[in-house]
């Protein structure tokens, strides 16, 4: 036997050996601390886009962020009270806030009384997708009534009939005002919680109209029950290419693309937010959480939290000119 081999390859053995030991004692070590549970509040009834999408992100953060992810709904008051909720709760990361833009960037411009800043209140975290909103109409406005025109003419031969549904003091409460006021009718808001309630009572014919998130109509326009008249985005939604915009239909000022995401409580390690926001961004990002959030009708928007700061203020101010143009003040 060649001893020096032999010694060789025992003592290359042994140090490979000790290597993968001590690189897999380092790895171990270096991986991040899961939290035991983490609650994501959604400040919306169950059943609509907001609360679909947070479970969709909630059951993809297990194994990332927490060993496990709870949904709560705390649904009133356009979302002011699950917002306040989670304004209130221990800043330690185990507790985010998921929502549309409105009850932070709209809210605090229409309530005198609002009980939580949204910049001195809460970090940024993550964004999911840009939402867009939709016109549709239900079985209490005639089937031929087909287009926004066609529409328009309705709401000023039936006045007693015409009106919309959407959560009071929300992007979909203002694109509603917006387009009324453009169009010259009257078109008064009945007021929600959510988008949800708001679809169901449209589908029964007990409101004429709903301006909703796209998602929250999608499906049942497909299926027939609803007609989406406009969309508020800048240009036609993929998801619904034959539905012409406000602003194709004349109505430029009616624009309303705002951001869906996840928050925290102001004073969250910075360790906690970076790492909500990573591992939210990666679901989002991923050709399954992007697939997933389609199948929503919405699409994928990854920010990093120092970019939805920035995008938060931006939205702050330009809804705080919109509430100013309209003159509107929300009743406490």
């Amino acid at each position: 036997m060649n001893f020096s081999r032999y010694f060789l390859r025992m003592t290359l053995s042994t140090s490979m050996a000790a290597i993968c030991a001590l690189s897999s004692g380092v790895y171990a070590q270096n991986q991040p601390t899961l939290l035991k549970q983490v609650t994501i509040v959604v400040p919306f009834p169950a059943g609509g886009a907001t609360d679909g999408v947070a479970r969709l992100v909630g059951e993809r953060l297990r194994g990332t962020y927490a060993e496990n992810v709870v949904i709560e709904n705390r649904a009133g008051a356009a979302g002011r009270i699950g917002v306040e909720y989670v304004k209130n709760r221990p800043a330690d990361g185990t507790t985010l806030l998921f929502t549309p833009a409105f009850p932070m960037i709209i809210s605090p411009h229409v309530y005198k009384n609002i009980t939580y800043n949204t910049m001195r209140d809460f970090v940024p975290v993550a964004t999911t997708s840009k939402g867009v909103l939709a016109l549709s109409v239900g079985p209490a406005v005639p089937a031929n009534v087909t287009n926004l025109s066609e529409f328009i003419t309705w709401v000023k031969a039936n006045p007693t009939k015409a009106n919309f549904g959407g959560p009071g003091g929300s992007s979909q409460h203002f694109a509603g005002v917006m387009f009324a006021k453009s169009a010259g009718i009257n078109l008064p808001l009945i007021s929600y919680k959510g988008g949800a309630p708001s679809v169901i009572d449209v589908l029964g014919g007990h409101i004429a109209s709903v301006i909703t998130p796209l998602p929250e109509v999608l499906q049942h326009a497909n299926e027939g029950k609803l007609r989406i008249l406009a969309t508020t985005s800048s240009i036609r939604s993929r998801f619904v290419p034959n539905i012409p915009t406000m602003v194709e239909s004349g109505y430029k000022d009616v624009i309303f693309q705002d951001w869906s995401g996840f928050l925290m409580p102001a004073n969250t390690p910075a360790e906690w937010v970076a790492r909500a926001g990573a591992a939210i961004s990666r679901v989002v990002a991923s050709d399954s959480g992007a697939d997933a959030l389609a199948k929503f009708g919405t699409e994928a928007d990854v920010q990093t939290p120092a970019q939805f700061a920035v995008t938060v203020r931006n939205s702050w101010e330009h809804y705080r000119s919109i509430v100013q143009s309209t003159g509107f003040v929300a009743e406490d």
